[in-house]
C-alpha cells in the first residue's frame, strides 16, 4: 500500500488540476485502508467524495474505513448512500468489482463494509 500511496501522491503533484483527481485521492484512501490506517483512509476518501459524490468506489471506501475506525453510525450513513447509488451492490460482488489482488486486503475491505451494514 505504501508504494501505491507514493505513486498516487506523485501523480497528484505532477497534475494538480487533473479532472480525475478524485480517482487519485480514492487510490490513496484505499491504500491507507489496506494498510490499516483507517482515519487517514477516511480523510482521503472524503476529499475524493467532495469532488465526486456519486463515485461508488469512494463511497465504499468511506463506509469501510469509518466502520473499521469504530465510527459505526457514520459508516452506516455511507452505506445508505452507497445503496442509493447502486441498490444491487453487495459484499459478494466485491471480488469482481474492485481490483484487489491480495486476499487479506479484500477481506479487510469486506470486513469494513460488513461492519458498516452492507448486505452479503
Amino acid at each position: 500500500p505504501d508504494a501505491a500511496i507514493d505513486f498516487f501522491t506523485r501523480a497528484m503533484r505532477f497534475s494538480p488540476l487533473d479532472p480525475e483527481m478524485f480517482r487519485m485521492q480514492a487510490g490513496v484512501a484505499l491504500s491507507h485502508l489496506l494498510a490499516g490506517r483507517f482515519d487517514a483512509a477516511s480523510s482521503w476518501a472524503e476529499q475524493s467524495f467532495r469532488e465526486a459524490p456519486t463515485f461508488l468506489a469512494v463511497v465504499a471506501i468511506i463506509a469501510a474505513s469509518r466502520a473499521l475506525a469504530g465510527r459505526t453510525e457514520q459508516a452506516r450513513t455511507a452505506v445508505e448512500h452507497l445503496r442509493k447509488l447502486d441498490p444491487t451492490f453487495r459484499i459478494s460482488s466485491l471480488d469482481g468489482w474492485i481490483p484487489i489482488r491480495r486476499p487479506e486486503h479484500l477481506a479487510c475491505f469486506a470486513t469494513g463494509l460488513r461492519q458498516a451494514g452492507l448486505p452479503e
